[in-house]
């Protein structure tokens, strides 16, 4: 049996535009005039995270198993401080307020870091395997993170969901498109990731919520 709940019925989508990359696209554009500020605050944290214990360990351990373990304390600082941009994206799809503080009110840090390696290290493995699979398992395992996150998924539950709402509600490339979208932003001489990467986050929680047969807020 599918772990993914069925879409709704024809006539009856959740979310206004359908489930297509340009209407999340368009939708996380909008949301982001609105919450712009949240946004790029949540997703410069684990930037800064990662970045101040990793300068701390270049200081403190120049070299050896010192600044290897630093390295790893900044992985997990930039892990935990990542997953306020999806929460607040999931906030604000839902007509919440964004609230920084309360998107870094969690109960499961353990598991999302353990998810967190285990969905970098396929994404990885895919891409070294001559890209392609990369680029694939950015398509069908998009979503994975708010199967996780919203939907408390176990670790390959979330990946599972992920990747048969991708399968059977044609959503591989709605999502592959907005995720690439993200990263585009560093074109623009690096500061449009400012825009894009938010707008990118907003329109998975978009995709996610229609592929859950959840209302979008207008």
């Amino acid at each position: 049996m599918s772990s993914v709940p069925p879409p709704p019925p024809p006539g009856a989508s959740p979310v206004p535009g359908g489930a297509d990359a340009g209407a999340a696209l368009s939708y996380g554009f909008k949301k982001f005039q609105g919450s712009a500020g949240v946004l790029i605050i949540a997703m410069i944290i684990p930037v800064i995270a990662s970045v101040a214990v990793t300068v701390v360990g270049g200081i403190v351990f120049p070299r050896g198993l010192g600044n290897f373990a630093f390295q790893i304390l900044g992985w997990v600082a930039s892990t935990m401080g990542a997953i306020g941009v999806w929460r607040v994206a999931l906030m604000i799809t839902a007509g919440e307020t964004p609230d920084l503080g309360r998107a870094y009110q969690y109960d499961r840090w353990g598991e999302w870091l353990a998810f967190s390696f285990v969905y970098g290290l396929v994404i990885g493995l895919g891409f070294v395997l001559c890209i392609i699979p990369g680029l694939l398992a950015m398509a069908f395992l998009g979503l994975a993170p708010l199967f996780f996150i919203d939907g408390r998924r176990a670790v390959g539950d979330a990946l599972t969901a992920s990747r048969e709402a991708a399968s059977s509600q044609k959503l591989a490339l709605p999502v592959f498109l907005v995720t690439l979208v993200g990263p585009l932003g560093l074109l623009l001489c690096g500061v449009g990731v400012f825009l894009t990467v938010p707008v990118s986050y907003v329109g998975l929680a978009y995709l996610y919520r229609n592929a859950t047969g959840q209302r979008v807020a207008p």
